[in-house]
């Protein structure tokens, strides 16, 4: 009995196998087109506003650009501190005494900042000459502007600090006089103080300071902008985008009066100084000789960015999309929208169809049979939180497709002449997917573009007969034949050509 159940087992498994294998042809494998990963997204032909970055299974992820500074007319120094040997991106200041130590843990923007550790040494910048910090130099507007993420907030801690020596001149006697610009922390504060530096028309030295009303907190990134109009006197701090403090560099500390300006003593200018004991980071310094009052004071500049691939061929008409899969993280509130576009055919232009075309889509949801066809062009749109602090990440697209191949071509043809005519014959194409049968004729072998026929010149559709005669013939002439099948695409596709054959019309047959 045993052997018997095994037999009938053996017998019904090798039964299941020939109708599977039987079965296969009907059953497209998937295959798929991956964006990301090992790709390193060199499939996206646009990035707006979107960058790639170190991310997912040590990969790279497309996430929102952060708002780095470019330098313009205006940009007096400034400093990224996203790599090793840090230099000013306008290539003006030099770096003076000890080195910059990058990181790339901590950053407001960019790939990195300055990592201070306590320690009294600073980090120099020497200014050249005709700069704001050059001996002899006379400010208009300007403003100061950095991203500060504080450790400690002691007091003392030096963010800016900046000296320089003015030879002044009272009566029959001549003095050297100390100048300095300052940016520390006081009673967890930042405070901004002026020593000699803003001078009346009379000549007369102003003392300016502006201290912060809030208090910083630790472990935070903030934005911390100094900002100067020389037409008004206005000097502003604000912090993360709010006024701190105002005050008027007059000469009666209101609107009216008249109004002292920034002027560097021609004796002698220091390097401008970062980070005197300071602990913690420092991001995005710019100073610029104009008052700013659109700064960047979010991690990302706009409301979304944008990626599209370039336009994916998945080789064959009408081939099936069964799923567009996606891995993505979106902490906080933000988040990612992705559309597609799909054609047949394509012009060769860099988008298919217009600009509204999009069809918004669910990562992996099944299209069942309504997706077909063979361009396939993505889009993918990012956005950021609610404070413009984090981005979403992208690290991976994959397009997953049941390729549509061409129809097998049919076998068997065979051709019999007769006077002006030839009559063809040929066995079907064993395709469920085949629609008909296109005959190709001509005067010489792989020369199929024979004329003249009473059915029409070549190609010749035959529908889904598997016979067809051609009139029209001149007798004597060899002609070729050979026939391809096609499908239901649009277009449609042919399968390749069948065997040729030849024949000869004569007035011989009868």
């Amino acid at each position: 009995m045993y052997r018997i159940m095994v037999r009938k087992q053996s017998r019904s498994g090798t039964a299941f196998l020939c109708l599977l294998l039987l079965a296969s042809p009907l059953f497209a494998l998937e295959k798929s087109i991956e964006l990301g990963k090992a790709n390193k997204w060199g499939e996206m032909q646009t990035l707006e506003g979107v960058t790639a970055v170190p991310g997912r299974w040590g990969f790279q992820d497309l996430a929102l650009a952060s708002g780095e500074y470019s330098p313009d007319s205006s940009t007096e120094l400034l400093l990224h501190f996203d790599e090793p040997g840090t230099l000013d991106a306008t290539g003006s200041y030099t770096l003076a005494g000890s080195p910059l130590l990058i990181t790339e843990e901590a950053a407001a923007l960019g790939g990195g900042s300055a990592a201070f550790t306590g320690d009294a040494h600073a980090v120099g910048f020497q200014a050249p000459p005709e700069a704001m910090f050059s001996p002899g130099a006379v400010w208009g507007d300007f403003t100061i502007e950095f991203w500060l993420y504080p450790a400690t907030l002691s007091n003392g801690e030096s963010i800016i600090a900046w000296t320089a020596v003015s030879r002044e001149s009272a009566g029959q006697n001549t003095g050297l006089l100390s100048q300095s610009l300052q940016c520390r922390i006081r009673d967890r504060k930042l405070v901004w103080d002026f020593q000699n530096l803003f001078a009346l028309p009379t000549g007369e030295r102003l003392p300016v300071t502006l201290v912060g009303t809030r208090q910083l907190v630790p472990r935070i990134w903030h934005h911390h902008l100094l900002r100067f109009d020389a037409r008004e006197g206005l000097l502003e701090y604000r912090l993360d985008g709010v006024p701190e403090a105002i005050l008027h560099t007059t000469d009666t500390g209101t609107e009216s009066g008249s109004i002292a300006v920034p002027k560097v003593g021609r004796a002698h200018a220091a390097p401008v100084m970062l980070g005197s004991g300071f602990t913690g980071f420092l991001d995005e310094l710019r100073i610029s000789r104009r008052a700013v009052d659109d700064p960047v004071t979010s991690r990302f500049l706009g409301k979304t960015g944008s990626a599209t691939s370039r336009i994916l061929d998945l080789g064959f008409s009408s081939t099936r999309i069964a799923r567009i899969e996606a891995v993505a993280s979106t902490p906080s509130d933000t988040t990612v929208e992705y559309y597609y576009k799909t054609a047949d055919t394509w012009n060769g232009r860099q988008l298919l169809g217009g600009p509204t075309d999009w069809v918004p889509f669910t990562p992996g949801t099944d299209f069942k049979d309504t997706l077909r066809a063979r361009y396939v062009q993505l889009r993918v749109e990012l956005y950021p939180d609610g404070r413009r602090a984090q981005s979403p990440r992208v690290s991976d697209l994959t397009v997953v497709y049941e390729p549509n191949p061409p129809p097998a071509p049919p076998a068997g043809l065979m051709a019999t002449p007769g006077n002006g005519k030839v009559t063809l014959t040929w066995r079907a194409a064993n395709d469920i997917g085949v629609q008909g049968y296109l005959v190709y004729y001509g005067s010489a072998p792989h020369n199929f573009l024979g004329l003249g026929a009473a059915q029409g010149d070549s190609p010749i559709d035959a529908g889904t007969a598997t016979t067809l005669v051609i009139d029209g013939l001149d007798n004597g002439s060899l002609y070729y034949f050979a026939v391809t099948a096609y499908d239901s695409s649009l277009p449609r596709q042919q399968s390749e050509f069948g065997t040729e054959v030849s024949a000869r019309p004569s007035r011989i047959y009868r």
